[in-house]
């Protein structure tokens, strides 16, 4: 079914309330919100989840099914919604005149570049980073109030607590394993202020490059820190994790296998990298990170868990998990193994 976008709680009457976003900001705003620009699919993925998807009035590029065809059955609701374009230099204009009453923005988003252009259209600015599982649980609540949603923003919250048990009780006294995290570029990993960093934390590892301090965790760089491919070697990760595969890093429908397992190969056959020990232990993983963002990441810290410590969680049900994030999402469930590759099958 096809939702009527911008039609959300039409009939309901807003009251103002004030909320503290993620970087501390009071913000007051009439709720229940009826119409929201979310500016990247993280956004977009929750304010659906929550039950709130037709508030949304217009989308950025990598929310518009149009645009992204392994993407287009999961975006389909939003085939005839305004594109904004590019997440980190929208068209104004095309926001402005959605309609949208909110802009749902990222602390890594020209958040303060949307308060100058669109306060005078009345358009307010909520900054809360959907990516960062830790923050993305602690927003939940407020998330909820502002779209009217409480119900189905406490239910991801419990997903969130139900698989945030099963990492405390199954990594208890766990020995930290180190991890190598490449994100969908050789020699690129990602440091603290990232939500990858935490999915390796969350999910009982040690990132190989932790010391390393960027300083201002709305950078670019903490997501995005080349290295040299020789600390990498010296520092001999237990094991190797790598998003995306040609370019690509994310689609609700599954990508060829073979190049995973293509991907997988590449690193393998990087000169030097036959002594690392993740490489002769083949604990060499590859994903496709539409499984692995899901719910702020919080899933992917589950995945980390599974492929660091697979005894400790051997009868732990990861589809059953991610089922719980998509029947909101209105989509049909996929197993798991659609989006994660192990070195040799």
């Amino acid at each position: 079914m096809t939702a009527v976008h911008g039609s959300y709680a039409q009939d309901a009457q807003q009251k103002t309330i004030t909320i503290t976003d993620e970087l501390g900001r009071e913000v007051t705003l009439p709720v229940p919100v009826k119409a929201v620009y979310p500016d990247l699919w993280y956004q977009t993925e929750i304010v659906r989840a929550i039950g709130a998807g037709k508030t949304i009035v217009a989308v950025d590029q990598t929310a518009d099914p149009n645009k992204n065809p392994t993407n287009s059955e999961y975006f389909a609701e939003f085939a005839n919604v305004p594109d904004a374009g590019n997440f980190n230099g929208p068209n104004w204009e095309t926001i402005a005149s959605s309609g949208a009453e909110v802009f749902f923005a990222r602390r890594n988003s020209p958040w303060q570049d949307a308060v100058e252009k669109l306060t005078p259209f009345g358009i307010k600015v909520v900054v809360v980073s959907t990516w960062d599982p830790k923050v993305l649980r602690a927003q939940l609540p407020n998330v909820g109030k502002i779209f009217g949603a409480e119900k189905g923003a406490a239910a991801l919250a419990q997903l969130y607590d139900d698989i945030d048990d099963v990492l405390t009780q199954r990594l208890k006294d766990a020995p930290r394993k180190t991890v190598y995290f490449e994100n969908n570029a050789d020699f690129v990993t990602s440091v603290p202020g990232s939500g990858w960093h935490d999915t390796i934390v969350l999910g009982g590892g040690k990132n190989i490059f932790e010391d390393v301090n960027i300083g201002n965790t709305s950078s670019a760089s903490v997501h995005t820190y080349t290295v040299d491919p020789v600390a990498i070697i010296d520092r001999n990760p237990d094991v190797i994790i790598h998003n995306g595969v040609d370019g690509l890093t994310s689609g609700y429908r599954p990508w060829d296998k073979q190049k995973l397992a293509d991907q997988a190969q590449r690193i393998v056959d990087r000169p030097g990298w036959s002594t690392i020990k993740a490489v002769q232990d083949k604990n060499v993983f590859v994903f496709n990170n539409f499984l692995y963002s899901a719910l702020g990441k919080q899933l992917g810290a589950l995945v980390v868990a599974k492929w660091l410590y697979p005894d400790r969680l051997a009868d732990v049900d990861l589809d059953a998990y991610f089922a719980r994030w998509l029947e909101p999402q209105g989509v049909k469930a996929r197993p798991a193994s659609d989006y994660l590759y192990k070195l040799g099958g």
